[in-house]
């Protein structure tokens, strides 16, 4: 038994919970979705007992899509009802190397004292299972498999490791997993495996998708030692092309948090890969737009304090989101409308306020290489340019393209540089009250508060914690609640979830969330106030305002509509 239910104003989720054996519906229907995806959906994620599909509006209707993608899901679960032996049938066998010596296997002897075992029952035990990978989520290429011999369950580690090694092989529970890359972690360590789970330069980049089987072969140390020095990839940032000479960037300090920002990489959710991307897209837009820039072109994102740059070309730039001034050479420039820099001058930004983050584009773009489809940093995810520290240094790719504009060329030539017209854009948006308002319409899991906790839940005023980070913004008020909500069975969720841990401080997501959370949701921030999160810091206060969804579609379509107007003006001028 399966139906359908909408998520915030993003996403249809298809509910399983209900039915006899959920995730073999949610991965045969998942393999239909991604055999034949619909237009309409730009995201699949399987959870452990429902399907997210986060919807794209091409058509700018999104009721009539949402209508659609409703009709076409349920119509696919019927028809999978009548398949599902042969879908199943269809899931991926891979057969995985795990090395089980002592000096790789952190926790092997206590497992084994832990389950009253010896060492070889528990390795005869672990590698004779055939699992089958539940869910992704975590990090990319994490999956959580199931098939675990019972008389190996084991809760995990009291206190997660620091680092956990690349490549460990774990189990928890009734479950075993692969830690992809080094992370911290708390499960206990049975063996180690040199295979690439996850690999940027493959594409697919995932090995495991939801639904897939996984099988053992043990290896020894010797063995090990080899495949997992031929796995080893060199650095993969650099210049893709020959860079004009000379025409480059240079950090000279790094500012709060800087990094390379572009639009949010696609279809990699169900990878464990989150979008990423600009936490302000309608600020990276809107700079490239101000030097003639493709709107997508990746970009630096500027945190609370701004890089100083040295630059030797000259450089035609545009800085839209928070507040900031630039200085160069003692003199201080107003942002939001393109500036020509003369080579070999220095620059640095002002502090950011009010707002928090602000988008530096560069006419003509940076020299980077595609990781997945974008150049962005996904720092989370460890996928992309780190962020910028003292000492970088980025080539231009063509710093001469924006003189094809006449009106940035007659700018560049209004001799000495720097040089910039009179006239600004408005940032997308500011804070300019004491307490911000962000729209939302209610969460699936609202309904496990009282309604006199809802009530106190959405008439709290909210202060932004220090705590907050591109992966989310927590939240601290005095809303408490006299006991914790349950978990619920991990599922797909987007930027702009309010998840309500058992801390009871929300987590609203931001550009490098997660993929799946097993905390209940209470909200989901609209679409168009996601540009508010964005210029949240710490200290700052907010609340969550409950809309309807007519209501919601209503601001998200004023919102693109003011997008565009502003775009299309800065066009026309250059």
């Amino acid at each position: 038994m399966m139906h359908c239910t909408l998520i915030g104003d993003h996403s249809v989720l298809m509910d399983f919970s209900k039915s006899m054996n959920p995730l073999e519906q949610i991965h045969g229907i998942s393999k239909m979705l991604f055999t034949n995806k619909p237009s309409w959906a730009a995201e699949i994620t399987p959870g452990l007992d429902s399907l997210v599909i986060k919807l794209q509006y091409l058509d700018g209707e999104p009721d009539s899509t949402r209508n659609l993608a409703i009709a076409e899901l349920t119509k696919l679960a019927e028809k999978f009802q009548k398949l599902k032996i042969k879908a199943a049938d269809a899931n991926s066998i891979h057969r995985i190397q795990v090395c089980y010596h002592p000096d790789l296997s952190l926790d092997l002897a206590p497992i084994a004292h832990a389950c009253n075992m010896t060492i070889q029952e528990v390795i005869n035990l672990h590698k004779s299972a055939t699992y089958t990978a539940d869910i992704l989520g975590f990090m990319p290429g994490f999956a959580y498999f199931s098939g675990l011999d019972p008389k190996l369950k084991l809760p995990r580690l009291p206190s997660p490791r620091p680092a956990v090694p690349k490549g460990s092989v774990a189990i928890a529970e009734l479950q075993t997993a692969i830690y992809p890359r080094t992370t911290p972690g708390g499960w206990n360590i049975i063996g180690r495996s040199p295979n690439a789970l996850f690999d940027i330069e493959k594409h697919p980049p995932g090995l495991f998708m939801a639904g897939d089987q996984m099988q053992i072969d043990e290896i020894s140390l010797d063995e090990f030692s080899a495949l997992d020095k031929s796995n080893t990839r060199p650095e993969f940032i650099r210049a893709t092309a020959d860079p004009i000479k000379n025409a480059l960037i240079e950090i000279t300090q790094g500012g709060t948090l800087t990094t390379i920002q572009d639009e949010p990489r696609q279809n990699l959710s169900h990878w464990a890969v989150g979008p990423g991307g600009a936490c302000d897209l309608r600020s990276l837009q809107l700079a490239n737009a101000l030097v003639a820039n493709p709107l997508d072109m990746a970009a630096i994102e500027m945190t609370s304090t701004g890089p100083s740059i040295l630059f030797h070309a000259d450089t035609c730039i545009a800085w839209v989101g928070a507040n900031c001034e630039a200085i160069v050479n003692g003199a201080r420039i107003p942002g939001n409308r393109p500036v020509w820099i003369a080579h070999g001058s220095s620059l640095k930004f002002s502090p950011l306020n009010p707002g928090f983050r602000a988008v530096l584009s560069i006419g003509g773009g940076l020299d980077l290489p595609d990781i997945l489809e974008r150049k962005g940093s996904h720092l989370s995810a460890d996928i992309g340019h780190k962020r910028l520290e003292k000492g970088d240094v980025l080539f231009l790719k063509n710093p001469q393209a924006p003189l094809r504009s006449e009106f940035l060329k007659k700018l560049h030539q209004n001799a000495p540089l720097p040089s910039f017209p009179k006239w600004k854009i408005r940032s997308p948006f500011l804070p300019s009250s004491s307490v911000t308002s962000i729209y939302c319409l209610p969460g699936p899991h609202l309904h496990f508060l009282t309604a006199k906790d809802r009530n106190l839940f959405w008439s709290s005023i909210w202060t932004v914690s220090n705590q907050s980070n591109r992966m989310g913004v927590r939240l601290q008020s005095d809303f408490k609640i006299k006991k914790s909500l349950p978990n619920i069975p991990s599922q797909a969720i987007t930027f702009g979830t309010v998840q309500f841990p058992s801390s009871q401080e929300p987590i609203v997501m931001l550009a490098e969330h997660q993929t799946t959370g097993g905390y209940p949701r209470l909200a989901e921030v609209i679409q168009s106030d996601q540009v508010k999160l964005a210029q949240m810091k710490p200290g700052d206060k907010l609340q969550l305002i409950p809309i309807d969804l007519q209501e919601a579609d209503r601001l998200n379509a004023e919102a693109l509509k003011l997008q565009a107007s502003t775009i299309n003006s800065i066009k026309a001028i250059i």
